[in-house]
């Protein structure tokens, strides 16, 4: 559980620092790029609609090497997708300094690395090779969050809806105290704080990470 809400908040972070950072991209909202991606078409915003599919594509990628980091990298481990997001940040900060000499709004290149980031951040905590506890789609948190709160008060099954509570107020942290500090900071920044944030989440993954995982995914 702890893992789970340090996790959250990196990737809150993360989404707050793609936002602020420029003119409304969503790194953490898929659904959002998909219904960007059709309806800026309509309304003329052609160039918006292919870099929302661009994002999409980014994540997916994400999703794909963060799974491949478990099962052929760090196969006893859930480090190694944290990992994947490390170096996709430290990419995202050196696109930055090398494409925005003005310490202006972020570009395409750092927004499609931190979506890369992302995707393969949602793959940290996986049994058998299925995520079981997604990270930055809040819509799927609090559907099975809500689900939880029906089954506890039928009785049926007591408390399952903590995990999902606490990655919620996990990637509401990680949105509120990054968006505060991001607002202070500048674009180059902020990637920087990002990069370090997500170093940390990765030794801290290294170092919460239990062995009950490593075999369950072993047999997976």
């Amino acid at each position: 559980m702890a893992l789970g809400i340090v996790l959250a908040a990196l990737a809150g972070a993360v989404g707050a620092a793609a936002w602020t950072h420029s003119s409304g991209w969503y790194v953490t909202f898929m659904t959002g790029n998909t219904e960007q991606m059709i309806l800026k078409h309509y309304e003329g915003e052609h160039l918006l609609a292919v870099s929302a599919l661009a994002t999409i594509a980014a994540f997916v990628l994400g999703v794909m090497s963060g799974t491949f980091a478990r099962l052929r990298l760090w196969n006893k481990s859930r480090h190694g997708a944290t990992l994947v997001t490390v170096a996709a940040t430290y990419v995202a900060y050196v696109a930055d300094l090398l494409t925005n000499y003005s310490d202006g709004p972020l570009g395409v290149a750092p927004i499609l690395s931190l979506a890369f980031g992302l995707g393969a951040l949602n793959t940290s905590i996986s049994r058998g090779n299925q995520v079981q506890m997604p990270l930055s789609y809040v819509t799927g948190t609090l559907v099975k969050m809500g689900q939880g709160f029906a089954l506890h008060l039928a009785g049926e099954r007591k408390w399952v809806w903590v995990a999902q509570l606490v990655t919620y107020v996990g990637f509401l942290g990680g949105i509120i105290s990054g968006g505060a500090i991001f607002y202070l900071i500048g674009t180059h920044h902020s990637l920087a704080a990002i990069a370090l944030m997500a170093t940390i989440a990765a030794v801290v993954t290294w170092k919460l990470d239990h062995p009950r995982f490593a075999l369950q995914d072993a047999q997976g």
